[in-house]
């Protein structure tokens, strides 16, 4: 039998269920009743989807799971997307001549496992529709107007944190607004406010890496507006009233300050679990309107990465000098401002960063990925209340 037979026996195995790798296959044919099998398409499908569905295979196998239905149809069947190589030819078979070199599967980095494993997943959350609050949570928020706190206030700051704060405590039955409000303006370490802002970022519009992100602020010699505190706290003085922003370092101040027990801190994504929404965001953008792209994410993906991906990223030891130095000015801003503060502006300064940074590894960004598609994206969205109710926050900056 020829080697694309061959190939297109080890294709069956796979949708079947098979471990086996490519090279192992091919040295000993024999071993399995499918070793070679007629083609069942116009063309074999790419070493990448081959690759994709083998890890997927063993994924499943080692935790006692099984594929989806119809998870190995979509994997061979898929197209690839971001930048890399076209699909690849197994290495063994009789290449065109053209293009690049027929590869081992197994040696493929993560990198291109994950261009057609991000647009699967795009698929699966496009197919999600927007949660909307139900009738009793509607009810339920009326209601809760007539609990107003005896002072109106407003959260402000970064989308990520201020949007699940203000989620929060309309939970509680304090919803925000209100005549004259106090605006309070969540205002973390530096390190985390930028690490904040990327995560946005990869919610809204996907592509730009975590470095990339940095070195683009660094290089532009200021600050991602999401994580620029001083333009932050001008904004909703002009909003609300100077003499109105008051900035929040510890968040149990503000607690104490709204007469609540705590306010939420934002979902904890790490570093490998944003850059996951970054590169599902990408092919979700050709798939769905703008617009709808962050709350389709939030609604798929939050819940299901909380508390996964690593620590936050943190910034390289080149760019550190500009992370102190955009602090100090942030912090020497706001005081000059004469902002009351619960807290201490000296929170702003970042600690040191680690020698070696934390940054988004292909290979962990890979296994959230495979866990996604073997617990499909689909049931989870239904239930992601903290997901959908700080997506309809994430687009105010105020």
């Amino acid at each position: 039998m020829s080697a694309e037979s061959r190939a297109w026996g080890w294709v069956a195995a796979l949708r079947a269920g098979s471990t086996t790798s490519w090279l192992d296959w091919t040295a000993d044919p024999g071993a399995d009743p499918v070793a070679d099998a007629p083609a069942t398409g116009p063309r074999l499908p790419g070493a990448q989807h081959l690759a994709l569905l083998l890890r997927l295979n063993r994924r499943a196998a080692d935790s006692g799971r099984s594929l989806p239905a119809g998870l190995a149809d979509r994997v061979v069947a898929a197209d690839v997307t971001g930048r890399g190589r076209a699909e690849l030819t197994l290495t063994g078979l009789d290449g065109s001549g053209f293009g690049p070199s027929p590869v081992d599967p197994d040696a493929l980095e993560a990198a291109e496992l994950l261009r057609v494993a991000s647009l699967l997943l795009a698929e699966d959350v496009a197919r999600q529709p927007v949660a909307q609050r139900s009738t009793i949570e509607r009810v339920r928020s009326a209601s809760h107007r007539w609990r107003q706190l005896t002072q109106p206030f407003v959260v402000v700051g970064s989308p990520w944190r201020a949007g699940a704060a203000r989620a929060d405590l309309a939970g509680q039955g304090h919803p925000s607004g209100g005549r004259r409000p106090t605006a309070y303006l969540l205002a973390p370490d530096l390190a985390t406010l930028l690490a904040d802002a990327w995560t946005v970022r990869s919610f809204d519009q996907g592509g730009v890496t975590w470095g990339a992100f940095v070195k683009g602020a660094a290089g532009a010699g200021g600050l991602p507006p999401r994580a620029d505190l001083p333009r932050m706290a001008r904004s909703a003085a002009q909003r609300y009233d100077a003499g109105k922003v008051v900035i929040v370092t510890d968040p149990a101040r503000l607690a104490d300050a709204l007469g609540v027990a705590d306010v939420a801190a934002p979902p904890r994504l790490g570093a490998d679990a944003v850059d996951l929404v970054r590169r599902i965001g990408d092919p979700l953008g050709l798939l769905v309107d703008h617009e709808r792209r962050p709350s389709l994410l939030h609604t798929a993906l939050v819940d299901r990465l909380d508390g996964r991906g690593g620590p936050a990223p943190t910034v390289p030891p080149r760019w550190s000098s500009w992370l102190d130095a955009q602090a100090e000015r942030a912090r020497h801003d706001l005081a000059a401002a004469g902002y009351p503060v619960l807290g201490d502006l000296d929170a702003l300064l970042p600690g040191p960063q680690p020698t070696e940074p934390v940054r988004p590894v292909d290979d962990a960004v890979l296994g959230l990925a495979l866990d996604l598609l073997l617990d499909p994206v689909a049931g989870a969205a239904q239930a992601s209340g903290q997901g959908r109710d700080q997506g309809r926050d994430q687009g105010r900056d105020q």
